[in-house]
């Protein structure tokens, strides 16, 4: 018997099979592709699709057997396209097994880089313009109200901290003196959860899901991609997260963003207290979350971002 991971996974498909499924979806038009599994992917297994006629397509196909996420995903696409956000735009998708054994996605494969790749090569002008079109694109994100559960966001959120803060102990990352102290900063905080609107929030807005292109004129944002974790949340969310990753890497693109992004006022009370609160947990999430999907260079920089804040606050 597999262990139960293990048993949850799919197994990749293969070259063949996905050009015949890619062709069957797109009724011919994908007919003849050529396939190239494309490494890069964590959350899917992936491939290059180019077609006959020198487009370019991203295959995903669900890791996971349930793929509640990327059916999710299929309406957040079409939300995406209606508010105008930059993100690859989905072009075919299978989530019935009709043509293939798992579930699967295509969406246009974007030409440009991924942040993570080229983070030092960014200068400050760089950084001013590329932050200025990011900080639109999550503003457009962020007016898009999304409510996925009957539960309120203060519920789901009290129960996703306190999980979180028991993985940490089971992992090594707090210990019980250390939760006495978080738990009671958040206690202190949590009134601030209550009546905050969900909108419809990235969850992983890190350099590498951002899109950058080299151009004659320097550097330019391209599109948000892997939208897959999205889901209605307070939007606060993704700004602690930019804070954590996407503006540690380039730290003159804090200011055009916030410029670009505009005052916060339309997304709930407290707004102080929240943001105080999220700086908390992204980095207790991001100890579970890369450890179970194996990533350990970000699991060891969300330990990092822990420590920092235990001793900032003691």
């Amino acid at each position: 018997m597999l262990p139960p991971m293990l048993s949850a996974l799919t197994v990749p498909p293969a070259e063949d099979e996905v050009a015949r499924a890619a062709a069957r979806i797109s009724e011919g038009a994908l007919g003849d592709a050529t396939v190239a599994r494309w490494p890069r992917a964590h959350d899917h297994h992936a491939y290059l699709l180019t077609a006959r006629d020198g487009r370019e397509y991203l295959f995903k196909a669900a890791r996971m057997r349930h793929p509640g996420r990327m059916r999710r995903y299929v309406h957040v696409a079409a939300m995406l396209k209606e508010h105008e956000v930059a993100h690859p735009a989905l072009r075919w998708f299978d989530m019935d097994k009709d043509t293939l054994e798992v579930p699967y996605l295509i969406q246009d494969y974007l030409r440009g880089q991924d942040g993570g790749s080229v983070a030092a090569e960014l200068s400050f002008t760089d950084q001013h313009r590329v932050g200025t079109k990011l900080g639109a694109a999550f503003r457009a994100l962020h007016q898009i109200d999304y409510v996925d559960t009957p539960t309120s966001w203060a519920t789901e959120f009290d129960d996703r901290f306190r999980t979180r803060v028991a993985e940490c102990v089971v992992l090594d990352a707090l210990d019980k003196a250390s939760v006495e102290r978080i738990v009671a900063y958040y206690e202190a905080r949590r009134d601030a959860l209550d009546d905050v609107p969900r909108r419809l929030s990235h969850d992983d807005p890190s350099p590498e899901n951002i899109i950058v292109e080299r151009r004659a004129d320097g550097w330019q944002f391209v599109a948000l991609v892997d939208f897959e974790r999205a889901r209605g949340r307070d939007p606060l969310i993704d700004l602690a997260k930019l804070r954590a990753t996407t503006f540690a890497t380039w730290p003159a693109m804090a200011a055009p963003f916030n410029a670009a992004y505009g005052a916060l006022e339309p997304y709930g009370p407290d707004l102080r207290a929240r943001a105080e609160l999220y700086d908390l947990y992204v980095p207790i999430a991001a100890v579970a979350y890369f450890r179970e999907n194996e990533r350990p260079h970000r699991e060891e920089a969300a330990r990092a971002a822990l420590r920092a804040w235990l001793e900032r606050e003691g």
